[in-house]
């Protein structure tokens, strides 16, 4: 990704990043409260700047983990969810490199499987004369 490329994360991501669960997500999407859009696998992705504004309109549903505690600790709750620091989000966009590294990899080696299978057949039926069949 360059530098000037916002990063763009899955639902299970932005869930991860706004400690929410993915469903939680997924329904601001559907709602329209968060904006997202379809990749071109058809994958859910989310911008950083739309899931930090979604963050700073729905503080309540991204502090009801931190509402339990409250009624324990009230002054040591924030009144609004901490926005997203970078180094939350570099590791984000890490962690989302990594696994597309991974799955690509994957693909690579089963193509190369295949056509080493192919080259193999190529090899046992070149042993017989192509023009005497």
């Amino acid at each position: 990704m360059s530098a000037h490329t916002p990063a763009h994360l899955s639902p299970a991501q932005a869930a991860q990043v706004a400690n929410v669960s993915r469903w939680t997500i997924m329904r601001a999407i559907k709602s329209a409260d968060l904006q997202a859009f379809r990749d071109n696998k058809n994958q859910w992705r989310i911008k950083t700047d739309d899931l930090n504004a979604w963050l700073r309109t729905h503080p309540a549903q991204c502090a009801h983990t931190v509402q339990e505690e409250s009624d324990a600790h009230p002054q040591h709750t924030p009144a609004h969810p901490n926005p997203i620091t970078q180094d939350t989000l570099e590791l984000v966009r890490v962690k989302a490199e990594l696994e597309a590294e991974k799955t690509l990899r994957a693909t690579i080696e089963v193509d190369r499987d295949h056509w080493r299978n192919l080259a193999q057949k190529l090899t046992e039926t070149s042993k017989r004369k192509w023009w005497r069949l």
